[in-house]
């Protein structure tokens, strides 16, 4: 015999509608990776550790816009299924952690590299990095605006929607 069990169950769908901030993390995600590789490259021929250091450290951020990707693929895909008896929102927190561990890995990689060329150093040529390092920085400002925008989208549910409330506390510490 097979019982319905729906009235005992609830929907955890609490994060809305996600596909601008979705869509937007894919743009900058395509964006994040020409800037990784060009400076990861420029870095190498103009023997700069800067324009390398940035070069993975965007490699980083790709690595975090390609695990947020996935997350909201998941969350979407997994919105309404009730074996995530408390909603899909530990995903994005989990891609954090990871994204968090490749940035520990990375930095690693960059001291020892930054120690090997401390050992053996050679001439930086600092006009040509100095033109990819301003690239980079106009393409981060590109796409914080792009995640700030997307980020602000209007469909979101009550539940993350910005919301004033007052904590006013009145704690009267009279000491006579």
């Amino acid at each position: 015999m097979s019982r319905d069990l729906s009235v005992w169950t609830k929907n955890h769908a609490f994060q809305g509608d996600l596909s601008h901030a979705e869509a937007g993390t894919r743009r900058v995600l395509w964006l994040t990776a020409l800037m990784m590789v060009a400076e990861i490259v420029a870095g190498h021929f103009f023997n700069s550790m800067a324009l390398l250091a940035d070069g993975w450290h965007m490699g980083t951020h790709l690595a975090a816009f390609l695990i947020a990707a996935l997350a909201y693929a998941l969350m979407r895909r997994h919105r309404d299924d009730l074996r995530f008896s408390f909603g899909t929102g530990k995903i994005p927190v989990l891609g954090g952690f990871v994204s968090a561990l490749v940035l520990g890995a990375v930095a690693v990689v960059m001291v020892v590299e930054s120690l090997l060329r401390l050992q053996s150093p050679s001439p930086v040529q600092y006009a040509e990095a100095l033109v990819v390092a301003i690239i980079g920085l106009v393409v981060n400002l590109v796409c914080a605006r792009w995640l700030h925008a997307a980020g602000h989208s209007h469909g979101e549910t009550e539940h993350f929607a910005d919301h004033d409330h007052d904590h006013d506390h009145d704690h009267d510490h009279d000491h006579d």
